[in-house]
């Protein structure tokens, strides 16, 4: 149904009980609504207060309830949407810093991307393979290699262990700030040496850096950015790990036409640290979470922020109020659950709850075969006959680009899709590429001759790298974050980060030593680890689509979580451009009230 106004009407459809809304609910006046009995012609007018407020990410919703004399079944209730964009300059000061912000915190996910993609391609590298390991190709020895990129992730196991407390106690721009300046020294050490261990050494500090940086950032970004944008900023944030990717492997196709120079390797390396300065300068120009301050007791802080970030300077701006409100609540809600510590995550049915769910993203995102797709892209497309350096780097010069762009058309999906959805088709879709290749690999590796069908197997793995940027690329780092409550979010962050380096700790060592062993066989993984993590997500995988942060707590302390996040009301107004600013919904007759369209 389309339209504006408050005696809009459209389609009914049958209430809680059966009960069909006979009209559509009539305006008396600011504040108040008429409404009709089921069982007689009079009309009951509803006060102006007291009124419900339903949280929201981009309209809040003002529900007028019914007197307690009139049965709530044969009612319908006005939902009042107020429009925030209608009274919100997006393009003032204030907001021109929120978006600055932001993206300090998505040049973080760049500079984790740089650096994963330096190191990817890194390894191939002439110089780079004498000067450390004093053999041409440092990649064929894959002691040495899994050994040397796997220490980055040990660091971040260890830095797991402080990355939630560092972004409680500094805060979460603080983190990013001693973050950036760890992987900073950390780069130095890696260029100041042409001894491996020592270059391991400096590895394992730029891996303690970056879990620091990655833990605060997304939280950062979700928690400062205007309701109106959030879930999309937060999708945004993990698309940042291409725009890394990109230059990095740019500037090594470049690099590996003068691969006979120690400054082929050092200048990809160095540049490295040119990125984490501009998140250390930036640090210094954004504000701190507004929830962070709250929770520090700066109330005052957290209502400046609110009307000159968020409510373009006006004292009495709807969004102020209204988010002060469930900032509150929220964070007394978890004083007294005492969600602050570790244990918090093993002692209660909700926290247990989001525990499963964590290591699930954890494990579903590291295994559905992107490590294997993008991480070992050199060995797969040898596999596939192309060996050299240039026709690798070109290969990946490629497959970066189009992955960015697939990633920015998931986060500017996901919250219309939905959460499961995405995540469940995108698993089953993951199965029918691996099969593909499985069979691709098959045929070539029988036949070396079979070049069209090696390429044909190529386009596959792009494909499946395209449609893994669609689907968990954005949600990897956004949905974490949302089921997690403010008191447990840092923390439980680190600890969604800790799983992920622990299974890609793993990933490196089994993987090199799964595909030396059974070659093209390995992928049938894949095909099984995927049809079993599409399972896990449509039975356990809450729907986050249309919460505030806040809310989404009330779907955790139900006995059904996923039920009540699917048929419970949406918190938050779709961000479709088509709902209209007032809309007619419907009372449900239990103690818990649902908000459906007519």
């Amino acid at each position: 149904m389309r339209g504006g106004g408050s005696g809009s009407s459209g389609r009914r459809r049958p209430g809680p009980e059966g009960v069909r809304a006979r009209s559509p609910l009539q305006s008396s006046g600011r504040g108040a609504c008429v409404l009709p009995h089921q069982n007689s012609k009079e009309q009951t007018e509803l006060p102006a207060a007291p009124e419900l407020r339903v949280g929201l990410s981009v309209r809040a919703a003002v529900i007028h309830p019914a007197p307690p004399a009139v049965h709530r079944s044969s009612l319908a209730a006005m939902v009042q949407v107020i429009d925030w964009s209608s009274n919100t300059n997006f393009y003032s000061r204030g907001m021109w810093h929120v978006y600055f912000a932001c993206f300090i915190g998505f040049f973080n996910a760049v500079v984790n991307g740089y650096d994963l993609s330096i190191f990817n391609n890194l390894a191939t590298f002439y110089s780079f393979g004498t000067a450390f390991a004093g053999i041409p190709d440092f990649q064929t020895s894959s002691d040495r290699y899994a050994l040397t990129s796997a220490i980055l992730q040990i660091g971040s196991i260890v830095g797991c262990l402080f990355g939630g407390f560092s972004s409680d106690f500094f805060g979460r721009r603080g983190t990013m700030l001693s973050g950036s300046l760890v992987i900073i020294v950390g780069v130095i050490l890696e260029l100041a040496t042409t001894n491996l261990n020592v270059f391991m050494i400096g590895r394992f500090i730029v891996g303690f850096g970056i879990v620091q940086i990655t833990t605060s950032a997304p939280i950062y970004i979700v928690e400062i950015a205007h309701p109106q944008f959030r879930s999309r900023a937060g999708a945004v944030y993990n698309t940042g790990w291409y725009v890394g990717a990109i230059p990095a492997t740019v500037i090594l196709f470049a690099m590996s036409y003068v691969d006979t120079t120690p400054l082929s390797w050092q200048l990809p390396v160095a540049i490295q640290a040119l990125f984490s300065g501009v998140v250390l300068t930036g640090c210094f120009f954004i504000p701190e979470s507004p929830r962070w301050l709250m929770d520090k007791g700066r109330d005052e802080e957290v209502r400046r922020f609110l009307v000159h970030y968020h409510g373009n300077e006006i004292e009495d701006h709807p969004i102020v109020e209204f988010t002060l409100n469930e900032m509150r609540e929220a964070l007394e809600d978890a004083r007294r659950q005492n969600t602050a510590s570790y244990m918090a995550f093993f002692t209660s049915i909700p926290m247990l709850y989001r525990t499963g769910l964590l290591i699930a993203v954890a494990f579903f995102s590291q295994y559905a075969g992107s490590w294997f797709a993008s991480g070992f892209n050199v060995i797969v497309n040898s596999q596939f006959g192309f060996s050299s350096p240039q026709q690798q780097l070109g290969l990946s010069i490629v497959t970066a680009i189009l992955n960015f762009v697939s990633a920015q058309i998931g986060a500017s999906y996901v919250e219309r899709i939905g959460r499961r959805p995405m995540l469940i088709y995108g698993s089953m879709s993951y199965v029918v590429c691996w099969i593909v290749i499985l069979i691709c690999l098959q045929i070539f590796n029988n036949d070396n001759s079979q070049t069209a069908v090696g390429i044909f197997g190529w386009v596959v793995v792009q494909i499946f790298s395209i449609l893994y940027s669609f689907t968990w690329t954005p949600l990897n780092a956004l949905y974490p974050v949302e089921i997690l409550p403010y008191s447990a979010r840092a923390k439980g962050m680190a600890f969604c980060q800790l799983i992920i380096n622990a299974a890609s700790v793993i990933q490196n060592w089994v993987l090199i030593y799964g595909v030396n062993s059974y070659g093209w066989k390995w992928d049938a993984f894949y095909c099984v680890f995927n049809v079993f993590a599409a399972f896990i997500i449509h039975m356990y995988f809450v729907e986050t689509k249309g919460y505030t942060l806040e809310k989404i707590e009330d779907i955790f302390n139900d006995p059904n979580p996923v039920k009540k996040s699917l048929s419970e009301i949406r918190q938050v107004v779709s961000a479709d451009t088509h709902v209209p600013r007032t809309k007619q919904y419907q009372y449900d007759p239990s103690t818990t009230l649902y908000i459906k369209y007519q």
